[in-house]
């Protein structure tokens, strides 16, 4: 049994061994062993590592290679990288940098949370999904913002979510105004399309790294499959 002592914000899998890692309000991160089936489908749990970070953990992914574990902790300037080769050793991505330089000096400020992220098809970059109306596109090695993204609208009180396309040329995201998927063409930076069919905002959202497929379920109790959405 996984038991953080608040609710669970994130659970994200990891694609290259059997772990599943979960992220907790109370600012803990569970990463576990998976076993393999039983025949009558059973798995079991084991926790085999547990990290506390500073506050409420609210967002979680792994690298395209699966070696290090992505975290954001609310009120933090900087996305947690815990290597998972290197005893989950700590390294901070500050997100006020860009090529390595602090934004007017301020490199403790954060004007955003980060609600969800997603790691690019080839693994070099970051997509941010956070609660300013504005999803962020960065160097997942130096941090350096490569584009903004507008044209939508998530606040603090939304539920921001974000994946590419399965050849990275796309980013997509929803918006706390309607049912509406927005699709980013990364290069231009501006929405080219706006996937409609949920009557209500999306809650969660999952993009195949193999296939063109983006699935969305949705506050109007709906779960859609989008084939080729671009």
């Amino acid at each position: 049994e996984l038991k953080h002592s608040k609710y669970v914000k994130s659970i994200v899998w990891c694609p290259s061994a059997p772990l599943l890692a979960t992220a907790s309000a109370d600012g803990s991160v569970f990463v576990s062993k998976v076993s393999n089936p039983t025949d009558d489908g059973a798995v079991t749990l084991e926790i085999i590592e547990k990290l506390h970070m500073a506050a409420t953990v609210e967002s979680l992914c792994f690298s395209h290679d699966g070696k290090n574990l992505i975290a954001y902790a609310r009120d933090t300037p900087y996305l947690s990288f815990f290597d998972l080769n290197d005893n989950y050793k700590q390294t901070k991505l500050n997100l006020n940098r860009g090529g390595g330089a602090s934004v007017g000096g301020f490199e403790d400020h954060v004007s955003f949370a980060v609600m969800d992220m997603a790691v690019s098809p080839n693994g070099k970059y970051l997509a941010l999904a956070t609660d300013t109306s504005r999803n962020i596109v960065i160097d997942a090695v130096t941090g350096k913002q490569i584009r903004n993204l507008y044209g939508h609208t998530n606040d603090g009180f939304s539920n921001p979510k974000i994946g590419w396309s399965s050849n990275g040329q796309y980013v997509f995201g929803n918006t706390q105004e309607d049912g509406s998927v927005c699709v980013w063409d990364v290069a231009s930076a501006s929405i080219v399309k706006r996937l409609e069919g949920h009557t209500n905002p999306i809650r969660d959202m999952f993009s195949s790294k193999l296939s063109d497929t983006l699935v969305t379920t949705s506050f109007d109790k709906q779960t859609k499959i989008w084939l080729t959405p671009m």
